[in-house]
């Protein structure tokens, strides 16, 4: 099992609680769904987690849903929070259990940094239709300075900015594995939630980025946190949403 696959095991019981969007529709899946052209499609989200997207999809915008993820912990929370309204499977993201062109679309949100990105786009490639949509949301690695844990965990702006594709790079990555009309959009979303919210994610190891660094440099962040953090926390959320189609 791999390192990420266990950190999500490990988080998926309070995943949604730590990380989920707190609109039931919010402004992201809205975009993705336009840029996708996702109403009533037949949707693979790889990499679903607990399965939150999937939900929103199905019951707001009329998608056969379809998720895998390589953490059986959170297929597991999937199947309990996503009320029976879309297929989930265990695996890995780069040998898909589907047919050839099974799908109209897919969805990474949030999972580029954390697969081989070749192999797996080169997998989902596959399992499109022609004219199939992949639709990514990733963040931009230019943005980790200026966002809330920066100042706390000295190695977070450089680790992440490593591991984080820029959108230059996905679109060289998409083209080589046999995307085309690529294209990359800016989205920009604020964020502000209270100091007890920001403590609990910080408590409860919420970002991969923590698996990465030394047990002291997390340790002395959240202490540095606990000392400093105001009572409400506001940034800006700056991702990426990238489209690329099968021919």
């Amino acid at each position: 099992m791999s390192g990420s696959t266990e950190h999500f095991d490990r988080l998926a019981s309070q995943y949604s609680r730590l990380r989920a969007s707190p609109d039931y529709v919010d402004p992201l899946t809205e975009d993705v769904v336009e840029l996708g052209d996702l109403r009533g499609c037949r949707v693979l989200d790889v990499g679903c987690g607990t399965g939150t997207v999937l939900g929103v999809l199905t019951q707001a915008f009329g998608v056969t849903g379809v998720g895998i993820d390589a953490s059986p912990k959170m297929i597991e929370a999937a199947r309990r929070e996503a009320l029976d309204v879309a297929e989930l499977h265990v695996g890995p993201a780069d040998d898909l259990p589907f047919a050839d062109a099974s799908f109209d679309a897919a969805l990474m949100r949030l999972v580029v940094h954390l697969v081989d990105r070749p192999t797996v786009f080169g997998e989902t490639l596959r399992v499109l239709r022609p004219r199939g949509r992949l639709v990514i949301t990733t963040s931009d690695p230019d943005a980790f300075a200026s966002y809330w844990m920066a100042p706390y965990f000295p190695s977070y702006v450089e680790l992440d900015r490593v591991r984080f594709p820029s959108g230059k790079a996905l679109r060289r990555e998409l083209a080589a594995a046999g995307f085309r009309s690529i294209q990359v959009v800016r989205f920009d979303i604020d964020r502000r939630f209270s100091r007890a919210e920001a403590l609990d994610k910080l408590h409860g190891r919420a970002y991969s980025s923590f698996t990465l660094m030394s047990d002291e440099e997390y340790e002395g962040g959240v202490a540095a946190a606990e000392a400093s953090l105001p009572e409400m926390i506001e940034y800006r959320l700056r991702l990426l949403n990238v489209v690329g189609v099968r021919p």
